[in-house]
């Protein structure tokens, strides 16, 4: 029903089903407001409209909205038009929130807990589920969570976050679309895209960053180049991360503080006393991602991609276990490592 009023009026007139209206009350104002939800508001004055016999035609208005590779069916369609909760994490998401890991561009959401024994790790937990109960997708390829052990893990952090186009996390039910690994949900990580020409000129475009974070004493650095024509285009992406032991803030809790370390000298293990108890000894660690993929669309029925995805990440120790101590006082583990994680994908 479109609604017909005026500027200044108590009342507005309502058109029935065959789309008329009686206006007679609203003729002693100049001019009329006519308006319909998802239309454009329509100002016309009492002469235009009694010269058109009283018919007028409003305008569409136009939302522009981007589309999404949407995880629940696979088919790249409008968000809206999907029934379950989905979260988006665009690449201006990631460009301005600059996370560390994959496990902290999950978090960028707000609506993925991420739970971390150490710095290395990572493990998201959606409604509750996590590891073996998650799905991860790369490229719309699944990985195969169901080896995963039932508790948290950090497998996510060998994908780059610097190399994303966008990430979508699928919650609930629905997700079991892939099958029972997706009952608590699915994070669908889609890399960069090699871009096309669209004229006869080479197309080039990429980017480039070198970041230091004081708290953990970061060096990274993150560089993709992309080079298209009409019908092929390639893309590189490198990173590389050197993370040395993280520092926590002076208000944090006691119990993380960490008094001592362990130490190997002349083959026996040492307890040394930690001159900075905040300086979480043993949680440095570097990782690299390299990806290159290859482009090919002969026509606008085919698009053929090839991707080479690989990632290693040095060993690293989980924090809360090099904390525990026996009831002597004296630690519980000397080192308590994982990795070094190697990962490598062909699609």
């Amino acid at each position: 029903m479109v609604n017909i009023g005026a500027k200044g009026a108590k009342f507005s007139a309502i058109t029935n089903s065959q789309g008329r209206a009686d206006i007679s009350s609203l003729t002693k104002y100049d001019s009329l407001i006519i308006q319909l939800f998802s239309y454009d508001a329509f100002v016309v004055s009492q002469q235009d409209l009694s010269s058109s016999d009283y018919t007028v035609y409003l305008k569409s208005a136009i939302f522009n909205q981007d589309e999404f590779v949407i995880s629940a069916t696979r088919w790249r369609q409008s968000k809206k038009e999907v029934p379950q909760q989905i979260t988006a994490i665009t690449k201006k998401d990631v460009q301005l929130q600059n996370p560390q890991t994959a496990a902290d561009l999950l978090s960028v959401s707000g609506e993925v807990f991420i739970q971390k024994s150490q710095q290395g790790g990572g493990s998201p937990m959606i409604r509750g589920f996590a590891s073996n109960r998650l799905l991860y997708t790369v490229d719309g390829v699944r990985m195969n969570t169901a080896i995963f052990r039932g508790g948290n893990i950090q497998n996510v952090i060998s994908l780059d976050p610097l190399a994303m186009e966008n990430v979508e996390v699928l919650f609930g039910p629905g997700a079991v679309i892939y099958g029972s690994d997706a009952i608590g949900g699915v994070m669908g990580f889609q890399t960069l895209v090699p871009e096309l020409s669209s004229n006869d000129d080479e197309f080039i475009t990429g980017t480039a960053m070198i970041r230091h974070s004081s708290a953990n004493n970061e060096l990274s650095g993150h560089a993709d180049i992309s080079v298209g024509w009409k019908k092929w285009a390639i893309l590189t992406s490198f990173s590389h991360n050197r993370f040395s032991d993280l520092r926590m803030g002076a208000n944090g809790p006691t119990d993380y503080l960490k008094s001592f370390y362990v130490q190997r000298v002349d083959s026996v293990d040492q307890v040394v006393e930690n001159l900075d108890p905040r300086t979480q000894v043993s949680t440095g660690y570097s990782q690299m991602n390299i990806m290159q993929k290859i482009r090919y669309k002969p026509n606008k029925k085919w698009d053929v991609e090839y991707g080479f995805h690989f990632s290693e990440t040095s060993d690293f120790d989980r924090y809360d276990r090099l904390i525990e101590t026996t009831p002597d006082g004296l630690p519980r583990s000397a080192v308590w490592r994982y990795g070094p994680q190697k990962w490598m994908m062909n699609t």
